[in-house]
């Protein structure tokens, strides 16, 4: 004879009864604890919800605040002599060991104070890997929002991907991401990142206050955050008149089979064009370029001013390196607040934040030979 917890009036029973003891409850652990599936858990959530027994959330279900005690739809809270339901957020990075560390720092320490615990899981940059993750972090109700930086740079996958997004039924937010850079049109995500941008031409603004007139410029060949410095790049030019004539511009794949060859055709570049002052993305680049000048007995900053962009190794060369900083744990932080708000508050407007970074001066840029008195920042 079937247990009365597998009738659907006694299993929803079960159920008002586990949310009301606890405060709250998420559909996975009810799913698990009844021996049912999800997508049975979340219709009987849905007929408690109409019938105004409970209220019906992301990922599970509320109960219904009395009039003499606080909503405790944040999750933190638990109801009397109960313990503190738990968030969980998946989170897909493509790195742990470059410029995401940090990131997941601050998006640790924020999720401690919600009450929330991450689930990471470190793809490779191909959307292809990104999507494998998202289906099994999001499978049967795993977790109850996402942490994500998704490849929007591969065509179909990454098409994908989108269309994947759209169809999520948990809260999602992009950390150094905007769904724009694939689809103009697409709304509907929030978002987080920095403005690489203002980044760069700060660095390029840097650089034209020491007195250089003729700049360059030597970007990774891969990284998402390419388009932005290219705009920085075209945007100094307009503001510091550059022609072409008057400035290099490289490509580098930092762990291709040649990068030695490509710095030296940018550093020849740059002595053919007059250049004295460059920016580097990302600062790993940035130290190779140091060291293939120093072989070709270029000084830094005697010759070369350099400027790097991420500020990862940036204090491990000797003069150090001035570099773009982005406030990576901020950035973690703020994603983890932004999915809080979400899964408080679904119906929130859309948010679409920047963060500004900030340049770090350091013994890798003087005054260009001749201008020694030139302006310091």
């Amino acid at each position: 004879m079937a247990q009365t917890r597998s009738l659907p009036v006694g299993r929803r029973e079960e159920i008002l009864d586990r949310v009301n003891a606890a405060g709250e409850a998420r559909v996975a652990d009810l799913a698990a604890e009844l021996g049912v599936s999800v997508i049975t858990v979340r219709r009987d959530i849905a007929v408690l919800a109409e019938e105004g027994l409970l209220r019906q959330v992301r990922g599970g279900a509320h109960r219904l605040a009395l009039r003499d005690e606080p909503d405790r739809s944040s999750g933190r809270a638990a109801a009397a002599g109960g313990a503190a339901i738990l968030k969980d957020i998946g989170v897909i990075v493509p790195s742990l060991t470059y410029y995401w560390p940090r990131i997941l720092q601050g998006a640790s320490s924020a999720a401690d104070g919600h009450g929330a615990r991450l689930h990471i899981e470190a793809a490779s940059p191909r959307a292809e890997d990104c999507l494998e993750s998202l289906a099994r972090l999001t499978g049967e109700g795993a977790v109850d929002a996402l942490l994500l930086a998704p490849d929007l740079r591969s065509g179909a996958a990454s098409e994908e991907l989108l269309a994947q997004l759209r169809a999520l039924e948990v809260p999602a937010v992009l950390m150094e991401r905007d769904l724009r850079d694939l689809d103009p049109t697409c709304a509907g995500v929030d978002s987080v990142r920095t403005d690489h941008e203002q980044g760069a031409l700060e660095a390029f603004a840097h650089l034209h206050r020491l007195g250089h007139r003729r700049l360059g410029l030597l970007h990774d060949r891969t990284s998402p955050t390419v388009p932005q410095i290219l705009v920085a790049w075209r945007r100094a030019h307009e503001l510091f008149d550059l022609s072409a004539e008057d400035s290099a511009l490289g490509v580098l794949d930092t762990h291709g089979t040649a990068p030695a060859q490509q710095i030296d055709s940018f550093l020849d570049l740059c002595l053919e064009h007059g250049v004295t002052g460059v920016h580097v993305h990302s600062d790993e680049a940035a130290l190779l370029v140091m060291q293939q000048a120093s072989r070709r007995g270029i000084d830094v900053p005697g010759e070369l001013s350099i400027t790097a962009h991420d500020d990862e190794l940036s204090t491990l060369t000797r003069p150090a390196l001035t570099a773009v900083g982005p406030d990576k744990p901020a950035l973690g932080a703020r994603a983890v607040q932004m999915l809080m708000r979400r899964l408080e508050t679904p119906a929130a407007p859309c948010e679409r934040t920047e963060l500004l970074p900030r340049l770090h001066v350091r013994g890798s840029t003087a005054p260009p030979p001749g201008r020694a008195s030139a302006t310091r920042d």
